[in-house]
């Protein structure tokens, strides 16, 4: 009773501080005629999202309004729910939409990201995943307004699905039964309840008796695909496991590299074991296979709980690593396969693996910490520009409040957050660094980026006028210039040959933004500030 009485009091909160506001996030308005629950109900869904970026609730004319089907999604489990939502052109059709500049289709989410106060901890992974040139859902942070009721800050956007926008695998029909057409595309992911649709041969490292690991097809789904492609996809899957369990698993030719993605397993690891992430390789856990290709870890999902947010199983350690964490909680009932274990006895694969996260490490590349900063710094600043932390943090007033056993002191406010966050990761990077070193064998790839640098004069910072580039040596090269928002939308593209190239960014709204000059293999990124 006292819980529904402290959520009572703090959706009232929320409604009557509310009844307007000013914000630079999109606005997302949900109605329905009833209680949202775990059945799919109609309700109408309204997005403000003006060009000049300042967006007025409820004063402001939508710039999109539709039919939706929504429920919750995971259930309740936090006071601040999520939601599935699907875009309808009548009852129950689905209607293919593009929203917040995103792929058109009909399948989306609103995140609350309740257990997770820097409100960022799944976009970065999304960022970082993605600069290593691997899809992840796209996310747009929204202030949500549910029945009249404000709901704080979401992330909008896409599910983990089949699509040429999203994850672009072939299409599946019953005709595709034999040869080349049976071999893709199909998504697939660990089960973490009851009732797999295949299990795994082999139980989980840190296993009990009768512990192992289940899958289910998430494309097709159970209700549509078919006993051949049933079969096909849990016998690749049994080869790979068959090859990874052989003596012979380091072997290129027949062994596991036969069945898997070397780089992509590779990319999957470094974001698991940077972020820590509590559910790593065991929840969440998706792998996908296209026609004639070989299987890869992802999409990702479900970061909440990384980048330090949890003592469980020790998490929040700077040291040690997450694939091995049935070691410090021997009773999880969720454990990860065996293979990623056996992956980091394979010396081949460690070797590439050292090699391309100590050049993911190099300046201005993907894990360089100066860049992973300026992201957060980026979203952080996003959040806060016109007050959107304040009300969320208004709305739900969970700071020093225990939700998913967080590291202790706890975090008393979002400066603090984003503080430990950061000071975290600087300390993780610097524990991968000693265990990852870079192998005698291994080339650094992004070393001409800093001559690229030197080469290069962007002025001035702050501007409201002309934001110049100027390149301070003979230039005879195409260079692509491109201008992006705080949340990674690309404002701006041009190719340039000149000595200087002027961009007149008076007419974009007041904030950080970051330029981006690629030439042939190197790119330099730099912040810049309109006023």
């Amino acid at each position: 009773m006292k819980k529904i009485l402290s959520l009572f009091i703090l959706l009232n909160i929320g409604n009557s501080l509310l009844a307007q506001f000013t914000t630079n996030l999109p606005v997302v308005i949900i109605t329905t005629s009833g209680a949202i629950g775990n059945t799919q109900i109609q309700g109408t869904m309204s997005i403000i999202d003006n060009a000049s970026g300042i967006n007025n609730y409820p004063n402001d004319p939508s710039t999109f309004s539709g039919m939706i089907g929504i429920k919750l999604r995971g259930g309740a489990a936090y006071a601040k729910q999520s939601y599935t939502v699907e875009t309808w052109i009548q009852p129950g059709v689905s209607l293919d939409t593009s929203l917040l500049g995103m792929p058109s289709d009909n399948d989306w989410v609103l995140l609350g990201h309740y257990p997770d106060r820097s409100l960022l901890r799944e976009n970065l992974a999304y960022i970082l995943h993605s600069n290593m040139g691997r899809y992840a859902p796209r996310m747009k942070f929204v202030e949500l307004v549910v029945n009249n009721q404000y709901a704080g800050i979401y992330n909008f956007g896409e599910t983990i699905k089949r699509n040429s926008g999203r994850l672009g695998l072939s299409k599946l029909t019953v005709n595709d039964n034999y040869g080349y057409n049976l071999t893709g595309g199909y998504i697939w992911e660990i089960n973490t309840g009851n009732n797999p649709d295949w299990a795994s041969a082999y139980a989980p490292p840190f296993a009990v008796a009768g512990q192992t690991i289940g899958f289910d097809y998430v494309y097709p789904k159970s209700s549509d695909i078919i006993p051949v492609q049933e079969a096909y996809i849990k016998s690749y899957v049994d080869s790979f496991e068959n090859a990874m369990n052989a003596a012979n698993y380091q072997d290129t030719l027949l062994g596991w590299r036969k069945h898997g993605a070397v780089n992509s397993f590779i990319d999957f690891i470094l974001i698991q074991e940077v972020s820590k992430n509590y559910y790593a390789y065991r929840k969440n856990n998706y792998y996908y296979k296209d026609k004639g290709t070989k299987m890869r870890p992802g999409p990702l999902w479900g970061f909440d709980i990384s980048f330090y947010n949890t003592n469980s199983c020790n998490s929040s350690l700077d040291t040690g690593w997450a694939y091995n964490l049935g070691g410090a909680c021997p009773n999880e009932s969720s454990l990860a396969p065996f293979w990623w274990r056996k992956l980091t006895t394979d010396n081949l694969f460690m070797s590439d693996l050292k090699c391309r996260y100590q050049n993911f490490r190099e300046p201005d590349q993907t894990l360089d910490t100066t860049k992973i900063f300026f992201y957060i710094d980026s979203m952080s600043s996003y959040l806060n520009q016109n007050g959107a932390i304040t009300r969320n943090f208004t709305q739900w007033p969970i700071w020093n409040t225990p939700i998913v056993n967080e590291p202790t002191p706890m975090a008393p406010d979002y400066a603090t957050e984003i503080s430990n966050l950061k000071q975290y990761i600087r300390k993780r990077l610097i524990w991968l660094d000693n265990q990852w070193q870079r192998p005698a064998s291994c080339f650094p790839t992004g070393l001409q980026n800093q001559s690229l640098e030197n080469d290069i004069t962007i002025y001035p910072i702050p501007t409201n006028g002309l934001l110049n580039v100027q390149f301070n040596n003979n230039h005879s090269y195409a260079t692509q210039i491109l201008l992006y928002d705080m949340q990674g939308k690309c404002l701006y593209q041009a190719i340039n040959k000149e000595q200087i190239h002027s961009i007149d960014v008076s007419h974009f709204a007041k904030g950080v933004y970051f330029i981006q000059v690629k030439s042939n293999e190197n790119s330099l990124v730099k912040k810049v500030i309109i006023d």
